[in-house]
Formats: C-alpha cells, sequence, structure tokens
C-alpha cells in the first residue's frame, strides 16, 4: 500500500514537472512573436526599406532625397501611425528581404512583386497596386512577344519577378543579370542587350523618357503581377494594420491621387470594391 502511495506521488510530481518545463522548453525554442505595430508608435519613428534607383517608384531627386510613389505612400503610413519617417535605400532586389530579417526596416515599401516563392520567408500585405511584366528594347529588336526574346540579349534585375518568368517563358534568351534595374537599363540604352524585362509601369515611364528615341515598350503587359508591402513572419498585427492602412488610403482616393502624380493615369483596380 506504501507503494501504490509512492507511486502516486511520484506520478503526480512528473505530471506537475512536466506541465511547468514544458512551456518554458517551448518557448526557449521559439522566437518571440514579433510586434512591429507597438514598437514604432513606442520609438515614434518608422523605418521603411525602398528603392532610390527605380523611378517612379523611388529614386534621388536634384537634392539627393528619396522621392517617388513609395516614398509618397511610406509617408502617409507614417502620417497615419504619427510618428517620424526614415527610409533606408534597399541596394537590391533581394535586400528588401534581407533587410526585413535582420530587422533593419520595419516595413518593405519597394516595388515588392508577392510570390509563392517569396512568401515562404516573409508575408506579404494585400496588394496596393496591380501592375504586369513589360518589355522595353531596342527598336530594331522588334519585339512583340515572349518568344520573341529566345536568342535575344535580355537584361534583368538579378531575383526580380521579371527573371523568373523570362526562364520560362523564353528559356533561350541569352539573361544578363544586374543588380539594379536602372544598369539593366543603361545597357539596352548603349547596345549592350536588346531588350529589358521589367515592370509594365516602368518600362512605359522609360520608353516615353528615352532622349535618343531608340527605345519602345509593349502596349500591353506580358504577364500580370502585384506589388505589396513586405513584412516579417508571425507579424500578424502588424499585417492587419498596413491591410486596413491600404484599404483606407484606396477609399479616401489617397493611393490614387499618387500614383496618377507619377504615372499620369488612374491606377488599375486592385479590388472589385477599392
Amino acid at each position: 500500500m506504501r507503494k501504490c502511495r509512492l507511486w502516486i506521488l511520484m506520478v503526480a510530481v512528473g505530471l506537475l514537472l512536466t506541465g511547468i518545463l514544458c512551456p518554458m522548453l517551448a518557448l526557449a525554442g521559439e522566437a518571440p512573436p514579433q510586434d512591429t505595430l507597438n514598437t514604432v508608435i513606442k520609438r515614434g519613428e518608422l523605418i521603411v526599406g525602398t528603392f532610390d534607383f527605380f523611378a517612379p517608384w523611388g529614386f534621388r531627386d536634384a537634392q539627393n532625397n528619396i522621392v517617388g510613389m513609395d516614398p509618397d505612400i511610406a509617408a502617409e503610413l507614417a502620417k497615419a501611425l504619427g510618428v517620424k519617417l526614415t527610409l533606408v535605400p534597399v541596394p537590391t532586389t533581394q535586400d528588401r528581404i534581407n533587410f526585413l530579417l535582420s530587422g533593419k526596416i520595419d516595413v518593405a515599401i519597394a516595388n515588392f512583386g508577392a510570390t509563392l516563392e517569396r512568401a515562404r520567408v516573409i508575408n506579404f500585405s494585400e496588394p496596393y497596386v496591380l501592375d504586369g511584366i513589360g518589355v522595353i528594347y531596342r527598336k530594331e529588336a522588334k519585339i512583340k512577344s515572349w518568344s520573341d526574346l529566345n536568342g535575344k540579349r535580355v537584361a534583368v534585375t538579378t531575383g526580380s519577378t521579371g527573371e523568373m518568368l523570362l526562364k520560362e517563358q523564353a528559356p533561350k534568351a541569352n539573361i544578363q543579370r544586374f543588380d539594379q534595374a536602372s544598369t539593366a537599363l543603361l545597357a539596352v540604352q548603349q547596345g549592350k542587350a536588346d531588350a529589358q524585362i521589367e515592370d509594365y509601369t516602368y518600362t512605359l515611364y522609360h520608353a516615353s523618357r528615352d532622349p535618343n528615341k531608340a527605345l519602345a515598350a509593349l502596349d500591353k503587359p506580358l504577364g500580370i503581377a502585384q506589388s505589396s508591402m513586405g513584412v516579417r513572419k508571425g507579424d500578424m498585427e502588424w499585417t492587419y494594420y498596413i491591410n486596413f492602412f491600404i484599404y483606407k488610403s484606396f477609399q479616401s482616393g489617397k493611393l490614387q491621387e499618387i500614383y496618377k502624380k507619377y504615372f499620369g493615369v488612374a491606377p488599375t483596380k486592385v479590388s472589385p470594391t477599392w
């Protein structure tokens, strides 16, 4: 009888320790949940990663300030939060993810195309721009479709959505990779590449501003893409807030106003109700 009571006591102690230790061990092995929303508010500063070489989305003005559509949207987000804005230039497409994971920025607002591959590593907001994949090319190249890019020298930004699609749609293209879209465009302008794959809005913008009138852009996108904001995984409150901010910005007309400022036309609706 005594042995039975002792056994019961040992089991009870074991269950008690299990109940105490298991949660502690689980917490020790897991990263704490992100809380960027409250961190930004307490800090009084929103740190946004954006491009400074990708006009008109983000570029440097004559005074070397970072300006463009994405910085304007970032300023509206900081205003909604009641905090000051700090813009951090993101040197490459991959650094949008690197800067998020390292905690260098709170959110990436940098012409960020949401893809399944990228979604394995970070979270995306709802889209704030519905764009496409376009081609800017030298007029003598006579590009009309994906198949026309086979055998051509095609400049891409390393790791971009355009590079991914080019590999699938024109596997025989001679791919030339660049860290920045501006240097890829320069290769086309100098005749070192026949074409560049980039966002549709980007190709239209730069083809219309080509000083030598040697470049053209397709009048229709080769594929559809969306631009979203990038946040860290597990940062759900922050994601919810940004999604609501995007919705309210559409409802107020502010996002349409910013888009028209840089592109001269109203944006394509990203939702039937927005």
